[in-house]
């Protein structure tokens, strides 16, 4: 496995990807080998990791990218949110919905994705931030429930049609709309 971690360090993507299924199929091993290893490792080595991780689902690769989403690079941020998105790990949530606000746009976004791809294990969260978040949190909360198309969201859904923001109010019609809230049905 020795060999298979130094592809993933190496800067050479083709050998990384190669090397990745085999990596993963040491499941917990694997995750442990790359935690140790994660301290001293570049950016684009701790981005092949979270990708790496990505394949092994597992709770400890899940705990692990929940670390990485606080990386210093975006880059490796964001490949870590869209692996939590990936595993459907629901004990992602939190380091998700705090990176809703993330500095980086195109990671806000991955996580708002993310978001949507655990389904119902986000939505009180998602509530909570689409009731409590900064304007950014909330368009992506208000986002991110559309898709998942809950009715415990509805209440929230209601209330942000009164937003301030015409985005939070946009995606909440739309969330509301796909679950037919409010539409009429008329007999011919």
């Amino acid at each position: 496995m020795n060999d298979m971690i130094e592809a993933i360090l190496s800067g050479d993507d083709a050998r990384a990807e190669r090397a990745l299924p085999t990596i993963a199929a040491y499941g917990d091993i694997a995750v442990s080998v790359l935690a140790q290893q994660m301290a001293g490792a570049d950016a684009d080595a701790r981005w092949w990791m979270a990708r790496t991780l990505a394949a092994i689902p597992t709770p400890q690769s899940a705990l692990l990218l929940i670390q990485m989403m606080d990386d210093r690079n975006s880059d490796v941020r964001a490949c870590a949110a869209m692996a939590l998105g990936e595993l459907r790990a629901a004990e992602g949530v939190d380091a998700l919905i705090t990176h809703l606000a993330d500095e980086s746009v195109h990671v806000a976004e991955i996580c708002t994705t993310a978001l949507s791809r655990l389904g119902t294990a986000a939505v009180l969260a998602l509530v909570r931030a689409l009731q409590d978040g900064d304007s950014p949190t909330r368009i992506r909360a208000a986002k991110a429930l559309v898709s998942i198309e809950s009715h415990e969201a509805i209440p929230a859904l209601i209330h942000a049609l009164d937003d301030d923001n015409a985005i939070v109010t946009y995606y909440a019609e739309d969330a509301l709309l796909r679950m037919g809230v409010g539409t009429v049905l008329l007999k011919p």
